[in-house]
């Protein structure tokens, strides 16, 4: 029988409804009077995380019980990307169709910045902007490290693609690894050499801020973490981890610790502390993370509903940020005073009087939920049989049938 990790479902879950947290709360300007607010700044742990689990479930379908790769690569490629792009076309598209209605124009970038404060917009020559669009479409985004991306988390799509792509030759040669402790030892001073090297020499001007924090090549460490944790899960490794509840307990306040350091250091340290912690300074506390979950269980009849949540976590990441833009519309117009039907009829007027308009977090609760419920319907019935789809019209019908536990991995 197939292990299952639903606790790990329920994880990937979390840190996706965390992200959604992360990228609306400070939106709010009332919401620096939150108290504990420099715990909603960990984004970077969220994602840091979500990479780990991709290569820790990826290796988990692929090489449970073999040392090779179960099926063909070609046959990985065609899973993996199938549910990755129909995702990332799907939010690209809900993203455009609620820029239409707003006043952002297509041809504004925003820069890359270590700074919490307004996104700094620039405005593009036609052919440049174009070729940013091009690069969004195509999920190439972060291989031009000056600018966001047009659907701010579909940067960390644009990563997983490169993963994917890696995975095959890679996860093989570091599961055969001998010794894996010293081999994330490996991964880890790996990891952080960029982020230390750039704050010795001051590097925080754009280009070295998207380097940095979303190039795929310098986030490898963090998959490869992942694919070399499951390695050592299999060869029960882990034990030791979780095997009394005091170990447990340490574990978890190991953790605990470190992410709140990591959120007072962002909040209130120097500002190479933001790539320290965005990019490695984590990394232990992550995979403990990770380790920690996988020595937990959930009850039977659970387990399907954790599923759902899990293969729901990249379909959050792809629509949230359309919905908050939907929502915070909605809340402005509500505070106005004025009639959907009257806006419409009068936009532009409509549209820069919301500007001086201070959005209320009544709605933020809400918004979670409403995020929470979309996604998981969204994957379920649109992403799902679009995907199956494209994996029916380019394998087999016997291989076109997705793995269990990997849909979002």
């Amino acid at each position: 029988m197939k292990e299952k990790f639903s606790v790990l479902d329920l994880l990937r879950f979390s840190l996706a409804l965390y992200l959604t947290l992360f990228h609306s709360i400070h939106q709010y300007p009332q919401s620096r009077d939150v108290p504990l607010i420099e715990l909603a700044g960990m984004g970077g742990f969220v994602t840091s995380t979500f990479f780990i689990l991709s290569g820790f479930i990826l290796a988990h379908v692929y090489f449970r019980d073999s040392e090779s790769m179960r099926g063909s690569t070609r046959t990985f490629f065609v899973k993996r990307l199938s549910n990755l792009y129909v995702i990332h076309f799907i939010g690209l598209v809900l993203f455009f169709a609620v820029a239409l209605v707003s006043t952002h124009a297509f041809t504004s970038f925003p820069l890359m910045t270590l700074d919490d404060g307004p996104e700094q917009m620039v405005a593009l020559a036609p052919a440049t902007a174009t070729l940013n669009v091009v690069l969004n479409v195509l999920l190439l985004q972060v291989w031009n490290p000056l600018y966001g991306s047009i659907n701010p988390s579909s940067w960390s799509l644009a990563v997983l693609l490169f993963f994917y792509l890696t995975f095959p030759f890679a996860a093989p040669r570091l599961l055969a690894v001998r010794n894996k402790r010293a081999l994330l030892c490996l991964l880890w001073g790996l990891y952080l050499g960029p982020p230390v090297l750039a704050s010795v020499l001051h590097w925080y001007e754009p280009v070295a801020v998207g380097t940095i924090l979303r190039n795929p090549v310098l986030r490898l460490p963090e998959f490869f973490g992942g694919i070399v944790l499951y390695g050592m899960y299999r060869e029960s490794m882990l034990v030791a981890i979780a095997s009394t509840s005091g170990r447990r307990i340490i574990a978890l306040g190991f953790v605990a610790c470190c992410f709140v350091a990591g959120a007072w250091a962002i909040a209130h340290g120097p500002e190479y502390s933001r790539y320290l912690v965005h990019n490695g300074a984590m990394l232990p506390s992550e995979l403990v993370l990770v380790a920690l979950c996988t020595s937990v269980k959930v009850p039977a009849n659970c387990e399907r509903f954790a599923s759902r949540l899990g293969n729901s976590a990249l379909s959050i990441f792809a629509i949230h940020a359309p919905i908050f833009m939907l929502m915070i519309k909605a809340t402005k117009l509500l505070s106005m005073g004025i009639s959907p039907l009257e806006c419409a009829k009068h936009f532009a007027a409509c549209a820069a009087a919301s500007r001086d308009v201070v959005p209320g977090m009544g709605s933020l609760p809400l918004y979670l939920i409403a995020t929470a419920v979309a996604a998981v319907y969204f994957q379920e019935y649109l992403v799902a049989p679009l995907r199956d789809c494209v994996r029916r019209k380019l394998l087999s019908d016997r291989h076109a049938k997705a793995e269990p536990g990997a849909a979002s991995a």
